[in-house]
Parts: C-alpha cells; structure tokens; sequence
C-alpha cells in the first residue's frame, strides 16, 4: 500500500476533479451485471469467469471496464503520473468486489445461511465503498488507495 503523504502529493498534482457519483454507480452495477450473467453459466468456469472478470475490467483498454466505458469514465494510475489503470492495479483495486463472488463458491451452496451471508457481505462491500466515495474529496474508495488509482470523467467512446 502506497503511503498516504506520497498519496496525497501525487493527487494534488493532477488536473482531475471527483468523478460523478451516480455515474460511477451505474457503471459498476454494469460490471456486476456481466459478473453475474458470467457466475450462472456453468457450476464451475461461470463462478471463474466472474471473479475474473471483477478483477482485472479496470484494467481493459483506456483504463475503462464496460461500465466505466458506457459511462464516460476511466481509472488513471497515480503514481504513473495520470496514466490509465493496468491489471494488476485493477486487480488491487477491485478485489474487495470479488470477495462476495469468492465467498459465494465456499458457502454458497448452504441452504438459507450461505445466500444470506453472501448478500450481507456484499452489502457491506458496497455500501463501505460508497460512503468512502462519496466522504473522500477525491471520489477515492478503499480499494483506489490500495492501488493508488482514482476513476475520472471521460468522454464516452463506446466504439473505440
């Protein structure tokens, strides 16, 4: 983890404003659609497929998963003076959001516990990430300072 003084120098630096609350949210609802039409293809390579893919979307061309890419917005690299996310920053970045997915495999399969548990960790997840996004001036959650990213508004090129 990068150390928050060098964290806060390199964001100051950088021309870039928060990036849009609902635009962020709908783009990771996007990403959790494909995760989850990706989860209930098969019993084994679905659940793969889906962890997978929360992981390393940031790290797709331009910084942008499918979401960020419909809503106009990119993940840049602080500490790569501005330049867009790669996968292992993705990885870093997102794999808080793969958690529930993963718990889903071990305890899934328990009849009404292991599906509670679930839907309560990944509320967790989501909602811990949301208050950081929006309490952080810089619209950076958990897991943007875990990778030292930050997402930004960009104009949406859905066919590039």
């Amino acid at each position: 983890m990068i150390e928050e003084d060098i964290l806060e120098e390199e964001i100051e630096g950088l021309p870039y404003g928060k990036a849009p609350l609902l635009d962020r949210f709908l783009a990771k609802l996007i990403d959790f659609i494909i995760a989850g039409f990706l989860f209930e293809l098969t019993p084994v390579t679905g659940p793969v497929a889906a962890v997978t893919y929360i992981l390393i979307c940031d790290g797709f061309s331009g910084g942008q998963s499918v979401g960020k890419r419909l809503a106009g917005l990119t993940t840049i690299s602080l500490v790569r003076d501005g330049g867009v996310c790669d996968f292992l920053e993705s990885i870093k970045r997102n794999a808080i959001f793969a958690a529930p997915f993963v718990l889903c495999l071990f305890v899934g399969w328990i009849p009404y516990v292991g599906k509670l548990l679930v839907v309560v960790a990944a509320l967790v997840v989501v909602l811990l990430e949301a208050y950081t996004i929006y309490e952080d001036d810089h619209g950076m959650r958990i897991g943007d300072r875990l990778a030292a990213t930050m997402v930004v508004k960009k104009e949406p090129q859905m066919f590039s």
